[in-house]
């Protein structure tokens, strides 16, 4: 099922590759970099229509752009520390940030308001998930608690506390199932029942840090998890690791499956693998870039392209980004999932 071979590699950063992000379309790359040394990205998510891409940095605020312009459309402000996480709602309609806050926002994509503020737990919020078809969010953090939310439940929200790690929640992924799993720093697997909030079984095996996790999108008993050093394919069913990957990646921080079962997407970090490649100007020039302001960089990237890295360095200088209008009208939504506070 599995080549284990590298099929496209893409450069344009200058440092370190921290996050990165596939549109649902396959069509488009998103990649972003700890480039200078006042600001670095920390998070990116685009949402399943495609339309929106958000990115985090150091300063609190969730950058909220239109994928097709590279517009910024809002700057949302309300956490009080730095973002490590970001996840958009299956209709794209809504978009949830975890922070050093201990804090996780749920932001209305459309107006940019803040819906909801949610304080329960006691340390950094690490990851987010929302579920594809039902009304649930979930949300890992450093005081090793998942906490599962049903917005079908009358306001104030009381989530299922599930505890059941040893480390930061890094990783969640909700499957076509009623299952979820969770992952992280304890190197461990743990998949719950979602009705019973239970734990259903632990997945042992990897040796690092499990930065990343995803489901298959068939019939949901597949899932595929990535530490810095492998990537393994389980089945949640039978507790059985069916493969075991080794990559090159320096640090791996994204994996997904194809579609129609032909294989796993796994990206991150390369150093000194292509130390003789480089990339031509004109090559470079079909890569837009997003920047952040001061000095962090969002990379924008077609599918098309099959640009190599030069060696990694340190780019120290600091980049004024170019400001752009917000757009005059914006659509409606159509729904809210919850109400506005």
């Amino acid at each position: 099922m599995f080549a284990n071979r590298s099929l496209s590699l893409y450069g344009g950063h200058d440092d370190e590759i921290n996050c990165l992000v596939f549109s649902n379309d396959f069509e488009i790359l998103l990649t972003a970099s700890i480039n200078g040394f006042i600001r670095i990205i920390r998070a990116l998510a685009i949402s399943n229509d495609d339309r929106y891409f958000a990115s985090t940095a150091n300063d609190t605020n969730v950058r909220l752009y239109e994928t097709r312009t590279g517009c910024l459309l809002y700057t949302l402000t309300g956490h009080t520390h730095s973002s490590d996480c970001l996840h958009f709602s299956t209709d794209s309609q809504l978009i949830a940030s975890g922070a050093w806050d201990c804090r996780t926002i749920l932001w209305n994509v459309i107006t940019g308001e803040k819906i909801y503020d949610f304080h329960h737990h006691t340390s950094a919020v690490q990851s987010i998930s929302f579920h594809p078809k039902l009304n649930l969010m979930a949300t890992g953090s450093h005081d090793h608690i998942v906490y599962l939310y049903n917005f079908d439940n009358p306001l104030p929200l009381s989530p299922s506390m599930l505890r059941g790690h040893f480390g930061n929640v890094r990783a969640l992924a909700f499957s076509n199932l009623p299952f979820l799993a969770s992952a992280g720093w304890d190197k461990i697997i743990v998949i719950w029942q979602i009705e019973m909030t239970r734990i259903r079984a632990r997945l042992f095996g990897h040796t690092g840090w499990i930065q990343a996790i995803a489901f298959r999108n068939d019939d949901g008993s597949i899932l595929a998890s990535i530490d810095d050093d492998t990537v393994r394919v389980w089945n949640i069913f039978s507790n059985d690791c069916l493969h075991r990957l080794s990559i090159v990646n320096d640090l791996s921080c994204y994996v997904r499956f194809l579609p129609n079962n032909r294989g796993l997407l796994v990206g991150g970090a390369v150093y000194e693998l292509l130390a003789e490649q480089w990339t031509s100007p004109r090559d470079r020039a079909r890569t837009k870039r997003i920047r952040e302001p001061v000095t962090g960089e969002t990379v924008l990237m077609s599918r098309q392209q099959t640009l190599l890295p030069r060696r990694a360095r340190r780019d120290m200088s600091i980049k004024i980004p170019t400001h752009r209008s917000r757009p005059t009208t914006q659509r409606s939504i159509l729904r809210k999932r919850i109400p506005v506070e």
